[in-house]
């Protein structure tokens, strides 16, 4: 028990300098990104013309929300068409996306995830040359007016991707779903507005992001984990490619109310994050070896931030049941921890705090989502634990309309 004891001790001491310094960077970059002022991209006078996906599996119930959405912003129509790739659907979704507008793709080979329909649908696309730019929808989004015309001036200003900002359309619906708005927040404001103010990298988010369709080389769209965006985003990363955050390009979508529904979406992100670090942490090593940037640097450290909580909160509990073992002093052992945990609660509760302070007041959630934030950085840090054990198989969506 003593060498098991003294064997943790090592290995904590190794993995607490090594989360250490993944947080100290994020607190530099955090603090610094916030003290520099946004760039703002001239009006441009070219207009890219758009193929807008939208990516539908059996939504018949919410389809033309987003497609009237679109239909509806500012941005000249001839210049986006609305396609929406209906993956598989056994209800009405091509029938109801057709009837408000778009264009229907409709997907019947089977499909391993939303990669695997974006790689589907930009096939088409490229094999159409009548596109300009892509941008990439879920069935539930709904689209600022001005959403398009701010992407357009992005990208005409020399970013080839760029995200907007992720609202949430059911902020207020209850406390889960509240906690998903903090969470979107914190990722606007304290993640991808600070990188790009340092013209570092931002992260997609899954929806709500558009890039010039010259990104893609010959090969399309490549992404084979669960978490297409994230993979996306580090592989224009490793390419010199930074993702850009355009806060004027507002968009929300629908967050899940369930606790069942919360749980396996989170498992699915944490299941594709562990497989992004084991696919590209030698292409990554290599290409920061090859060209060295901060952006490159950080693009990785962004990843690790959300893991090293969870590894600190693992080995917390582990010392705390070796100390009760070994007949350490158990009060001392349970005020360790719990000092550990107290921490952990703290910084999570004051970044929620400060992202939706520092966020658009439209949309935001309820001040008892805010102040029991802490809870969702835990079920978020134990799913990354879960997964490493038991990670998520298949690609399930999440059901719409509720």
């Amino acid at each position: 028990m003593i060498a098991a004891e003294f064997f943790l001790t090592d290995m904590f001491s190794v993995v607490s300098v090594v989360m250490a310094f993944v947080f100290l960077w994020s607190t530099m970059i955090l603090f610094v990104g916030l003290f520099r002022r946004s760039a703002v991209h001239p009006k441009a006078t070219r207009k890219l013309r758009f193929a807008v996906l939208v990516c539908a599996r059996n939504e018949e119930r919410v389809i033309r929300l987003p497609v009237k959405s679109i239909m509806m912003t500012s941005y000249p129509r001839e210049l986006r068409d609305v396609i929406v790739l209906a993956d598989n659907c056994s209800d009405q979704t091509a029938a109801r996306a057709r009837e408000a507008g778009a264009i229907v793709w409709e997907k019947t080979v089977p499909s391993s995830g939303k990669g695997d329909v974006l790689a589907w649908g930009l096939e088409k696309v490229i094999a159409c040359g009548a596109y300009d730019a892509v941008a990439v929808f879920d069935a539930d989004n709904i689209v600022s007016a001005q959403w398009f015309d701010h992407m357009n001036d992005a990208l005409n200003d020399g970013e080839r991707i760029a995200t907007g900002r992720r609202m949430s359309s059911n902020a207020t619906k209850n406390v889960i779903s509240g906690w998903y708005t903090v969470y979107w927040d914190l990722m606007n404001e304290l993640s991808n507005r600070v990188r790009t103010n340092l013209n570092l990298s931002g992260k997609l988010t899954g929806t709500g992001f558009a890039f010039r369709l010259d990104l893609l080389d010959e090969k399309g769209w490549q992404t084979k984990t669960m978490v297409e965006d994230v993979e996306f985003s580090v592989q224009c990363n490793i390419r010199g490619c930074r993702i850009a955050y355009v806060p004027e390009a507002e968009y929300a979508d629908e967050q899940p109310v369930t606790v069942h529904h919360m749980w396996r979406q989170l498992c699915r992100w944490a299941t594709g994050c562990w497989q992004v670090v084991r696919l590209y942490f030698v292409p990554w090593l290599s290409a920061l070896f090859d060209h060295f940037s901060f952006r490159l640097f950080d693009s990785y450290f962004a990843m690790l931030t959300g893991l090293s909580v969870a590894f600190l909160i693992l080995l917390s509990f582990v010392t705390l049941v070796l100390r009760l073992i070994s007949g350490r002093d158990p009060l001392l052992a349970l005020f360790l921890f719990a000092s550990s945990m107290a921490f952990v609660s703290l910084v999570s509760w004051v970044m929620a705090c400060s992202a939706v302070l520092l966020s658009n007041k439209k949309r935001r959630p309820r001040w008892w989502a805010v102040m029991t934030f802490p809870i969702f950085s835990f079920v978020l840090s134990l799913t990354v634990l879960f997964t490493l054990v038991h990670p998520t198989r298949t690609w399930k969506p999440i059901p719409h309309g509720n």
